[in-house]
């Protein structure tokens, strides 16, 4: 049996909590249920309900600040640290752990929405490359993606700064924009029985880890950024640049990358984890974690239906040459640029087999004797259109050492 507290249901407005200058009253929220877990415990269950979402108000963000008072003390829960909680449209439960011997048999909670750096949540990763120490946050989508697409389109994310969408494990896939499209697969889809029945064939992956995965290719001001390099303010992807370059000739896709711990040198990769404190593991993405964020659940011969959309790529018959990172549209999950601009490095090796026979998403195919790495997003700039090589399962290779104009790379993490 559980023992509740008592509710108190509140809409957000200037004179609520605290009588904040920040405080913003276009969003309302309302406590529904506040819950202390049995037996007594330290675990309290915070159900609320927000209208309008998080959006852009004088170019600020909005957080949820959740307060209560027990035995004369006031605790705040702050919605974008402590909680991480989203502050989207709908009904929502977050946990507050209490102090230790704090018991709430009897208090009130309330809640309030203010003014914000950032939305909170951790639909985004953002590490921030102007900084040598706690340059790593994370941000909550906002009421829309396409909301959050203009956010991140800001140049500052092409060049000062790296931005990563979550890619949550299946059972949170609520958290997506078109989870309600999901429901009908078995998990995050991959393959296409038509085109590729026995290399890529349809596959739903009900992953039980999530991952963030660059929502950009890495442009040339980042990778100079990183790499203590000549300054560029180029936001076109970074090009000219081998497997080898990015994990070392000597690493097998299945191994971490060795780590840099007395200073900033090596490979990017080496560079970026050094930088972000060791503490990530960032690395080219599998094949696998590739495709389900390019398709971003879609099922069809490519991420945005079965016929070719020229104006979704930049190709050889539109733009004819390398082009800035998120100059065609986004796909479902915000992420840009997933197929044409540049084809993009993977961790796999390009042995034959079907795709399907993957341990799981998360696992690269290696084999020692074999040179070539995976390419996914295929169908770089100097491509035509037509070819297939713009397909969502399409499955380019290339030689470790290699590296020409055509091929780039975007990052990921593996979070849980």
């Amino acid at each position: 049996m559980n023992t509740k507290m008592n509710i108190v249901r509140c809409a957000v407005a200037v004179a609520s909590l605290l009588a904040a200058a920040n405080v913003l009253a276009a969003t309302s929220i309302e406590v529904t249920s506040v819950t202390q877990r049995w037996p007594w415990n330290n675990k309290v269950d915070i159900t609320y309900t927000v209208g309008g979402g998080q959006d852009v108000s004088n170019g600020t963000y909005k957080k949820i600040v959740f307060t209560t008072v027990i035995d004369g003390a006031t605790y705040t829960i702050d919605g974008t640290t402590d909680v991480g909680a989203s502050a989207n449209t709908g009904t929502h439960t977050i946990t507050w752990a209490l102090p230790d011997g704090v018991k709430c048999a009897t208090c009130t909670m309330s809640a309030a929405i203010y003014a914000a750096d950032a939305p909170s949540g951790d639909d985004y990763m953002v590490i921030d490359l102007t900084k040598t120490s706690d340059n790593v946050t994370y941000e909550g989508l906002l009421a829309t993606q396409d909301a959050s697409n203009e956010r991140y389109t800001n140049a500052i994310y092409k060049t000062d700064k790296l931005v990563l969408r979550k890619v949550p494990r299946w059972a949170g896939r609520a958290a997506l924009p078109n989870a309600a499209s999901l429901a009908a697969l078995d998990g995050y889809p991959t393959g296409d029985d038509t085109n590729y029945s026995t290399s890529n064939s349809r596959k739903d992956w009900a992953t039980d880890r999530a991952y963030y995965i660059g929502v950009f290719s890495v442009t040339a001001s980042q990778y100079a950024k990183v790499m203590n390099a000549t300054a560029t303010s180029s936001t076109k992807p970074r090009v000219n640049v081998s497997w080898d370059d990015l994990r070392l000739s000597t690493t097998a896709s299945t191994s971490s990358i060795p780590v840099v711990v007395e200073s900033n040198s090596g490979t990017f990769l080496q560079r970026l984890n050094y930088i972000t404190g060791n503490k990530f593991g960032f690395d080219l993405p599998t094949e696998v974690m590739f495709e389900i964020a390019e398709r971003a659940g879609a099922t069809t011969t490519y991420y945005w239906g079965n016929s070719m959309v020229k104006s979704n790529v930049v190709s050889s018959d539109n733009g004819g040459e390398l082009k800035p990172v998120g100059s065609r549209p986004a796909n479902a999950w915000g992420l840009y640029d997933a197929a044409g601009n540049v084809a993009e490095w993977c961790l796999d090796a390009s042995v034959s087999g079907n795709l399907t026979a993957r341990v799981d998403a998360f696992t690269p195919i290696w084999a020692s004797d074999v040179e070539g790495r995976r390419l996914r997003g295929g169908g770089g700039w100097a491509t035509a259109s037509g070819q297939e090589n713009f397909r969502a399962s399409y499955r380019g290779s290339l030689r470790t050492y290699k590296k020409d104009d055509y091929n780039g790379f975007r990052i990921s993490w593996i979070a849980d």
